[in-house]
């Protein structure tokens, strides 16, 4: 049986009888020289993590082959399964080969040490890795509290000078040191703050709490009123037209998204608000247009939204990742073509919607999904809204909308 142990910031000292006694019995001990130092009496073989993984999994495969006495204890940090080691150990070795023993994690001291509630928190990791700051940023944008794991690469100052350069507004910040240490330290104060401080200690943890006063995007319900956005002669997706088409898209908050035709961006950028941890494209060839959309990428805080300014299909590159769902507000005699672009960059299953104001436009996009043998569908939607006339109501008629959905076999 393989035994990942989470030791507390007490080190030795935050270990219950159980987990002390595995350790006491083990033939081999894994983990960092700082955790392996907790235990100078063991006899058992001990394996520094200094590098790969790969090192782990070799020591504990080493050590079954050479028939070694005794389990294995993997030594981690507060819980293993909170981007600790015990996902990897799993992974390698199976559930039914590990055994877990969690401890008081990081984050949970830090919020201890903070004195701020934990509720809701959103935890990310930019340690060990390379870190997705524009990922990074709609996770901040998107949660009141957000806790993350940092490294000397992907320093806290490092990250508050990404997030601020993505529209994160000023947030509180809080630097946890060398938690449970001699050292430990908890250094207040702001993202602008950070972002100039040049050294921190390598053991810590970065938390930033939006405060009540920020201003943003805030949590918005699907469907945002048309008014907020920024748009010229009335350029827009209608938020009853596009809650409709965005439903058809059937978006999940890691989906990859072309809006082709954005027009003012109001579909991108409620697409950019669903899918928070993925990537939304606006596409638009008109210059007015395209400063509607930057304007609203900003209002809206949609760190995670590209724009591009062109024509498509010549505009599609191969630098924007396929995508899971792709929206066409325009094309007209076009459409044809856009879509036959798209027809070969859109991952299979993925979902292509069109509106159309025009039969032929609505015709020939429905023709395309009919002949490519796609799942395929088309609905008409005749929208009236009430205006005031004299103290009375009269419903004032917009043009009718074909929305046509196909999804690539």
């Amino acid at each position: 049986m393989i035994h990942v142990i989470g030791i507390g910031v007490g080190g030795r000292r935050s270990l219950n009888g159980a987990a002390l006694d595995i350790i006491g019995k083990a033939g081999l001990l894994v983990g960092g020289r700082r955790h392996l130092d907790e235990f100078p009496e063991s006899k058992a073989k001990k394996a520094a993590v200094t590098g790969s993984l790969e090192d782990v999994t070799r020591s504990i495969r080493e050590h079954a082959v050479k028939g070694g006495k005794g389990g294995v204890a993997v030594l981690a940090t507060g819980d293993p399964l909170l981007y600790g080691i015990a996902g990897y150990i799993i992974r390698k070795f199976g559930k039914g080969r590990v055994n877990i023993i969690p401890n008081v994690s990081t984050v949970q001291e830090a919020f201890a040490r903070i004195k701020e509630s934990s509720n809701g928190v959103k935890v990310v990791s930019a340690h060990g890795r390379e870190a997705d700051f524009q990922s990074l940023a709609s996770d901040i944008l998107n949660n009141d509290r957000v806790a993350i794991f940092t490294d000397p690469g992907n320093s806290p100052a490092r990250i508050a000078k990404e997030l601020l350069a993505r529209g994160v507004g000023d947030r509180k910040a809080y630097v946890c040191e060398s938690l449970g240490t001699d050292k430990e330290k908890v250094i207040r104060g702001t993202l602008k703050a950070l972002s100039s401080k040049k050294a921190f200690a390598p053991l810590n943890i970065l938390i930033l709490i939006k405060d009540k006063k920020e201003g943003g995007r805030g949590r918005l319900k699907l469907g945002v009123p048309d008014e907020m956005f920024s748009h010229s002669s009335g350029m827009i997706t209608k938020e009853e037209l596009r809650v409709v088409s965005l439903s058809k898209l059937e978006l999940d908050k890691e989906s990859i998204v072309w809006d082709i035709g954005a027009c003012s961006g109001s579909v991108a950028i409620e697409a950019a608000l669903i899918a928070s941890s993925g990537k939304t494209w606006a596409i638009e060839k008109d210059k007015k247009r395209v400063s509607d959309i930057r304007k609203n990428k900003k209002r809206f805080n949609a760190a995670n939204l590209e724009i591009i300014s062109g024509e498509a299909p010549g505009c599609l590159t191969k630098e924007m990742s396929s995508p899971d769902a792709v929206f066409v507000g325009g094309g007209g005699k076009g459409v044809v073509e856009i879509l036959r672009a798209v027809s070969k960059r859109v991952k299979k299953g993925g979902r292509v919607v069109v509106n159309a104001v025009t039969m032929e436009t609505a015709g020939a996009a429905l023709d395309f999904f009919k002949r490519s043998g796609w799942e395929k569908e088309m609905v008409l939607i005749s929208l009236s809204k009430a205006k005031d006339l004299c103290g009375l109501n009269m419903l004032v008629a917009n043009n009718p909308v074909f929305i046509i959905k196909g999804v690539r076999p």
